[in-house]
């Protein structure tokens, strides 16, 4: 299978929206008038790993030190093919530079 061209996002932080499933009612239903939904999901967080078919994401991370190996938390995988965008959340907007946290 020949691998489709992607940005490159690795070690990046993003914001993703994506196209989720939902559902595994228990139990028969009347499916009769049955409507599904567009279930769309916006994920944020930094990219560990990606290839052409999966991103993953984590919401926490903690570089390596002396006392720790480099380590995360909150991990999600996504398929590329239910990715709607991604958008670099450090890339963009010239004032972001600017800012500073109010918490030093």
């Amino acid at each position: 299978m020949k691998s489709r061209n992607y940005i490159n996002y690795l070690h990046k932080e993003v914001r993703i929206k994506w196209h989720d499933s939902y559902g595994v009612d228990a139990g028969w239903k009347d499916i009769s008038d049955y409507l599904a939904n567009e279930l769309v999901v916006t994920s944020w967080g930094k990219v560990i790993y990606e290839d052409d078919k999966t991103i993953a994401l984590v919401h926490n991370y903690a570089e390596e030190t002396n006392n720790t190996c480099l380590q995360a938390n909150g991990i999600m995988v996504i398929s590329r093919l239910c990715i709607i965008e991604i958008t670099d959340i450090n890339k963009g907007n010239e004032n972001d530079k600017n800012r500073r946290s109010i918490y030093l």
